[in-house]
C-alpha cells in the first residue's frame, strides 16, 4: 500500500550553524571544549564556505525544503554588537536557498550561546532574556521579507539536562534548582521572542509560521526489578519531557505547529527524584551512538500529538550507523511509521532528516555519522551515502510505500 502525500509537504534535511558552519570561536562551545580537553568543532564541515555546494547537492536529491540555523555568537559576538558582515552572509545563505526552491525553516538557538551572554550568567538570569530578544528582533527585522518558517529554541529540555542535570555540556551544572531556573527563563524567552516576530510581520509581510523544535523519546519501564516503578517513572519521564511544556504553550496559543525531533527508545528505572535511564542489555537494534532504535515510537507519539489540533513537522530524525546498510532500513522503518500516522487522522506537513552533511555531534565529536552525505574531514569533500539515492527516490515521487 502507497500513501500519497500532499503537494506541499516539506521534504528536507536540517543543519546546525555551530555542527557543520566552522569558524564559530566566540561561543560557550568553542570554550568548553578548551576547558574539557574535547575534540574541537574548529573548521567544522567548512559549511561556512561551502554552504551553496551543499544546499546544491540538497536540490539535486529532490527536497524542496532546508532547516538551518544561525549562530547567535557569530551574529552578536561582543555584548550589543550587532555583526553585519555575519547578517549579510545569513541573507546570502536564506538567497541561495530560495533560489534553489529550498523552503527556509530557520532556527534561532541550537544549543550554542555567546560567550559574554555565559560569562554574565546565561539564562539562569531573567533580565538575560531581554539579550536574546535583541538578538530576534534584530534577526526577524532583517530577513523578515525571506524567511516563511521559524523555529525560536532547538530542543531546550536537553539543553537543560545535558547542561544543567547531566552536567556532560556547558556550564556543566548538577543542579535542579539551577535547571528549574534556566527552564523557566527559556519558556519566557520563548513566549516573548513569538509574540516578537508576530509583530514584526504584522504589517507587512504574510504571517510566518513560528514554533520550536521538541525533542521526544518513546519511554518504557525496563524488566529490571522493581519493573511496576520502573513503569510508573518511565509515565512520569514521558509527561515531564514529552508533554508537559507543549500543554502549557499549547494552552497559550504559542505554538503554530508542534516540530517533532524523534530519534529512539529510552528504557528508564526507578530512582529519586526523576528516574534515570537503564543501563542494561536491552533487545532490539541499537544505532553507533548506542540508542534503542524504535520506529513503532515515531507513529505512537505522532498519534499522541493529535489531542493538540496542531499539524506536526517532523524537524529531526535520522541515525548514526556503523554499517551502511542500516540507513536505509532506518529510514524506511520510520517514513512508514509516518505513513501510518497519515492515515490514522495525523496533520502532518514535513520531515527532515537529520543532517544533510556529517558534523560535529557535540561532546561526542566527528565519530558519528548522521549525513546523507558523508564528509572527508580532511579536505572538505563531500561523498554521497547510498540511502540518500532511497531518500531522494521518496522525495520526488511523494510517496511512502508502507509494504
Amino acid at each position: 500500500m502507497e500513501v500519497k502525500l500532499p503537494d506541499s509537504f516539506l521534504w528536507g534535511a536540517s543543519l546546525s550553524a555551530y555542527q557543520c558552519e566552522g569558524g564559530n570561536f566566540d561561543s560557550d562551545w568553542r570554550f568548553w571544549e578548551e576547558e574539557k580537553g574535547l575534540e574541537k568543532a574548529g573548521r567544522a564541515c567548512n559549511h561556512y564556505e561551502l554552504f551553496r555546494e551543499d544546499f546544491h547537492r540538497a536540490r539535486k536529491l529532490g527536497l524542496n525544503s532546508l532547516r538551518i540555523s544561525f549562530e547567535w555568537s557569530r551574529l552578536v559576538p561582543e555584548e550589543n554588537y550587532f555583526c553585519s558582515e555575519s547578517i549579510n552572509h545569513y541573507s546570502e545563505v536564506i538567497d541561495e536557498l530560495l533560489k534553489l526552491g529550498l523552503k527556509p525553516v530557520v532556527t534561532l538557538h541550537h544549543f550554542t550561546n555567546p560567550l559574554w551572554f555565559t560569562k554574565k550568567g546565561g539564562w539562569e538570569v531573567s533580565g538575560n532574556i531581554d539579550y536574546f530578544l535583541s538578538y530576534t528582533r534584530y534577526i526577524v527585522e532583517s530577513l523578515k521579507d525571506k524567511v516563511p518558517v521559524w523555529l525560536i529554541l532547538n530542543e531546550p529540555l536537553v539543553y537543560i539536562y545535558k547542561g544543567f542535570l547531566e552536567g556532560s555540556w556547558p556550564p556543566g551544572c548538577k543542579s535542579l534548582s539551577r535547571a528549574k531556573k534556566v527552564y523557566n527563563n527559556m519558556i519566557r524567552a520563548y513566549i516573548l521572542a513569538f509574540d516578537e516576530i508576530k509583530k514584526i510581520y504584522s504589517e507587512e509581510f504574510q504571517e510566518p509560521q513560528v514554533s520550536l523544535a521538541k525533542h521526544m523519546r518513546y519511554f518504557s519501564g525496563c524488566g529490571c526489578f522493581p519493573a511496576f516503578f520502573n513503569s510508573f517513572i518511565a509515565g512520569v519521564r514521558d509527561k515531564l519531557f514529552n508533554t508537559d511544556g507543549l500543554s502549557y504553550l499549547a494552552s497559550k496559543g504559542k505554538m503554530d505547529f508542534i516540530g517533532l525531533n524523534y530519534y529512539c527508545r529510552e528504557y528508564d528505572r526507578f530512582s529519586f527524584p526523576l528516574g534515570r535511564e537503564c543501563d542494561c542489555r536491552q533487545r532490539g537494534r541499537k544505532n553507533y551512538m548506542g540508542w534503542n532504535i524504535y520506529p513503532q515510537g515515531l507513529y505512537k507519539i505522532l498519534k499522541r500529538m493529535k489531542e493538540f489540533g496542531l499539524p506536526v513537522i517532523i524537524t529531526e530524525n535520522g541515525s548514526a550507523e556503523a554499517k551502511n546498510s542500516f540507513y536505509a532500513d532506518f529510514l524506511l522503518e520510520h517514513l512508514r511509521s509516518l505513513g501510518r500516522a497519515l492515515l490514522a487522522g495525523v496533520d502532518i506537513r514535513g520531515y527532515f532528516w537529520w543532517s544533510l552533511i556529517d558534523n560535529f555531534e557535540w561532546d561526542k565529536g566527528f565519530s558519528p555519522r548522521f549525513g546523507l552525505f558523508e564528509v572527508v574531514y580532511s579536505d572538505f569533500s563531500r561523498r554521497r551515502r547510498d540511502f540518500a539515492e532511497l531518500y531522494s527516490e521518496i522525495c520526488k515521487s511523494n510517496k511512502i510505500d508502507l509494504n
